[in-house]
């Protein structure tokens, strides 16, 4: 089929949604006419706006933002001390940890959840369920509210990671930064936020190169990204890396297109160092 062009109301909205950074004119292109080719999607409909934003979610930024109008190279500098302002940037996880627990903790607790889930146990809140994660935890059920149980054996609710203080990386597609909860963002978790999730930063400040996050200062999108499927085997390797232990020999990951991935650019930068051991 021939290219159609994007129409003008399509890349206002684009525009308007996700101003910074700008989106790649080649990436809408090619998910326009993607789209205006599936059953029951028309030009400039909502549908298609819908079905544009949920590509943009479940796409790599990397590949669907424009490279050069991003967030400064350098802001996550040790030495930079800035508040970001104008429009909103989005960003997506790529790594994210619990740094107000011992990594001990957090692997005997992983360890649990995995021996659970071979008996056939559940997680009450959905392992990976995306409107879980933007619905956040029932009022009087939030992760880490209860210790976890790793000694009953056999099917059941899955143990809960404590939930203290996250930490993350993000990257706006170019440049990658580390982050960290200045105020509790229920919504996101170490169980249940996929790698590649998407928000938008707003007037978040940044002190010595780390962005501090709180509810005021974001806007949770959702999605994910290809880097989740591989999310156990990053866990895994960010709490052997804070006990000390070397990391385990690197799969060879497939990419969607059957190319193989030996890098896994989810885990190229380490959350900020934990407070303790």
């Amino acid at each position: 089929m021939d290219s159609v062009a994007v129409p003008a109301e399509v890349l206002q909205w684009v525009n308007r949604n996700f101003p910074k950074p700008s989106v790649d004119q080649d990436w809408i292109q090619g998910c326009y006419n993607w789209a205006i080719g599936l059953d029951g999607v028309r030009p400039n409909s909502q549908k298609i706006l819908e079905t544009i934003r949920i590509q943009l979610l479940k796409s790599s930024l990397s590949e669907s933002m424009d490279s050069t109008d991003g967030l400064p190279k350098d802001i996550g500098n040790f030495n930079s001390n800035v508040s970001l302002s104008g429009v909103p940037t989005l960003v997506e996880i790529v790594s994210v940890s619990e740094v107000g627990s011992s990594a001990f903790q957090l692997d005997q607790v992983r360890k649990g959840r995995e021996e659970r889930l071979r008996a056939g146990g559940y997680d009450e809140h959905g392992e990976g369920d995306e409107e879980a994660n933007l619905e956040g935890e029932e009022e009087g059920e939030e992760e880490g509210e209860e210790e976890a149980d790793l000694e009953v054996e056999g099917e059941g609710p899955l143990p809960r990671y404590p939930r203290s203080m996250l930490a993350f990386v993000l990257s706006d597609g170019t440049t990658q930064f580390q982050a960290m909860e200045y105020k509790t963002i229920p919504q996101l978790s170490l169980a249940h936020t996929p790698l590649g999730f998407k928000l938008q930063l707003k007037e978040v400040r940044f002190i010595c190169g780390v962005a501090n996050l709180e509810p005021d200062n974001v806007i949770l999108l959702g999605g994910e990204s290809d880097q989740n499927q591989h999310r156990d085997y990053y866990l895994r390797q960010n709490l052997r890396e804070r006990m000390g232990l070397a990391n385990e020999p690197t799969p060879e990951f497939e990419d969607p297109e059957g190319e193989n991935d030996e890098n896994g650019g989810a885990g190229a930068l380490s959350p900020p160092p934990p407070t303790h051991n």
